[in-house]
Order: C-alpha cells, then sequence, then structure tokens
C-alpha cells in the first residue's frame, strides 16, 4: 500500500500550521482524501504531483528534500 500523509505528517514536512494546509487546500489545489470531517490524508504520489505542478510558482520544501525552483 502507498505512504499516507495526514495533515500533522504535512505540518511537521513544510513547518507549517494546520491553516496554511487548509489555505493550500482551498486554494492551491492540494487534494486530500476525507475519510472524515477529522480525517484527511494525501498519498505521497499526490503530493509528489502537486508539488512538481507548483513549479514556477512557488519556491517549498520537496519530500524528497530537493527544492523546487521558482
Amino acid at each position: 500500500m502507498e505512504r499516507r500523509l495526514n495533515k500533522k505528517d504535512l505540518m511537521e514536512l513544510y513547518g507549517v500550521d494546520r491553516i496554511t494546509i487548509e489555505d493550500w487546500r482551498r486554494n492551491r489545489g492540494l487534494k486530500m482524501i476525507e475519510v472524515s470531517t477529522h480525517s484527511k490524508y494525501i498519498t505521497e504520489k499526490n503530493l509528489l504531483e502537486w508539488e512538481e505542478g507548483l513549479k514556477g510558482t512557488i519556491k517549498v520544501k520537496r519530500l524528497n528534500n530537493q527544492s523546487v525552483s521558482e
């Protein structure tokens, strides 16, 4: 089974708060699977695809520890 990351994982990975994760979901196309109102996750593959889509728009720390170029 593919690795799944929840909001807490994303917060630790990117060094951001829950509000930022919600902003990414609402405004930057971060698609998380909603199991319940308090349980959401994204697969590692989908997260990497989302990061790739950000190229040229913002710089983020990648899941695989590389930077996305601006």
